[in-house]
C-alpha cells in the first residue's frame, strides 16, 4: 500500500488545527472535498484517524501514531525539495579544467574569480598543459573541460577564438603596430619549444613551403621560461597574443604581428564524449565562454569570429 502524500498533508493540517473549517481555509480546499479526502484516507488505512465532534476534531490513538510519522516524513520531503532547489541555484561538485599553458595565466584567474563569486559551492581545479597532454586528459576523463588547439581536439569541440601569432622580442625591439612576414621570421634567432608543439609545427610547415629552415638557437619548454630568455636577450620567439599581451602593455616585452600570410591558431573548448556534463561543469563552461569573450574584447588576444 502506498500512502497518498497529499492526503497525508491534509490530515496533518486538520489534526494540528483541530478543525475542518480552519484547515479548509488554510489549504484552500473546499470543506466537503477535504472531508471526502479524509474518509478515503481512513478507508485506505482501514482505521479511524480523527474523532469528529461538534467542537472540532481530535486525532485518535491511531491518528496520533500516524501524525508523529507523518510530520517526520513531510519535514524530510520539504528538506529534500529545498536542497534540490538550492542545488539548482548554487550547483555543487568538482570540476577539472585544463588550459593550454600559453594562455593559462591570462584566462585562469578571471575564470576562478567569477566562478568563486557566482558558484561558491563548485570546487574548480585548473591545470595547464600542452595540447597533447590536454587531449589525453579529456580522453581519460581526468578533465571535464579543456581549452586547447583545434588540431588535436575532437570534432565535437566548441570553437572559442582565433589567436594571431606574434614575434616576441625584448622591450623596445618592435613598435606597437609592427608587423613581420613569415619570410622575415625565418632569419631570426628563435627560441622554440620541441617539435610536438603547435606553433613550432605551424612555423616548420611554412618554412617547408618556402624551401627553408627555422633558425632555432635554443629549445625551451614553457612560456614563462621562454619569455625570461627573451628578456635576457637570448633570442626571439613566436607566441600567441594571449601569452604576450600583458607583457607588451607594461613594456617588459615587445611584439610584432605575423603577416603575409597572417598566422593564427584556433583554440577550442574540448569535452569528453558520451559522458553527460554535470550541472557544475555546465556552469563553469558558461563562465569560461563569457570570460573568453570579454578578454577578447579587451585585446588580450586578437579575437576573431570563430565558427
Amino acid at each position: 500500500m502506498t500512502l497518498d502524500l497529499l492526503k497525508m498533508r491534509y490530515f496533518v493540517k486538520i489534526a494540528e488545527l483541530g478543525s475542518f473549517t480552519r484547515a479548509s481555509s488554510e489549504l484552500g480546499v473546499a470543506q466537503p472535498a477535504l472531508s471526502l479526502h479524509m474518509r478515503g484516507f481512513e478507508d485506505q488505512l482501514g482505521v479511524q484517524l480523527l474523532n469528529r465532534t461538534p467542537r472540532g476534531v481530535t486525532a485518535t490513538e491511531a491518528g496520533q501514531t500516524l501524525l508523529s510519522h507523518a510530520n517526520a516524513i513531510l519535514r524530510a520531503l520539504d528538506q529534500a525539495e529545498a536542497a534540490t532547489k538550492e542545488q539548482a541555484k548554487y550547483p555543487t561538485g568538482d570540476v577539472s579544467l585544463g588550459i593550454l599553458s600559453s594562455i593559462c595565466p591570462t584566462l585562469s584567474i578571471p575564470v576562478i574569480e567569477e566562478c568563486s563569486q557566482r558558484f561558491p559551492k563548485i570546487r574548480l581545479t585548473i591545470s595547464e598543459g600542452d595540447s597533447q597532454a590536454l587531449r589525453t586528459a579529456i580522453d581519460t576523463r581526468v578533465h571535464d573541460l579543456a581549452v586547447t588547439l583545434d588540431s588535436v581536439a575532437k570534432a565535437t569541440s566548441v570553437s572559442l577564438f582565433d589567436e594571431t601569432l606574434y614575434v616576441v622580442g625584448p622591450s623596445g625591439q618592435f613598435a606597437r603596430d609592427a608587423e613581420l612576414t613569415v619570410e622575415q621570421v625565418l632569419d631570426l634567432p628563435l627560441i622554440m619549444p620541441t617539435r610536438r608543439h603547435g606553433i613550432r609545427i605551424l612555423l616548420e610547415r611554412q618554412a617547408l613551403i618556402s624551401g627553408r629552415a627555422l633558425n632555432i638557437v635554443r629549445e625551451i619548454e614553457g612560456v614563462a621560461s621562454t619569455k625570461a630568455a627573451i628578456r635576457a636577450g637570448l633570442g626571439l620567439s613566436v607566441l600567441g597574443r594571449g601569452a604576450v599581451h600583458s607583457d607588451q602593455e607594461i613594456g617588459t616585452l615587445s611584439a610584432a604581428a605575423l603577416t603575409r600570410p597572417g598566422l593564427t591558431r584556433r583554440l577550442v573548448l574540448d569535452m569528453p564524449v558520451n559522458h553527460p556534463a554535470t550541472r557544475a561543469a555546465i556552469e563553469v563552461r558558461k563562465v569560461l565562454q563569457g570570460v573568453v569573450k570579454r578578454l577578447g574584447a579587451e585585446g588580450h588576444w586578437s579575437c576573431l569570429a570563430a565558427t
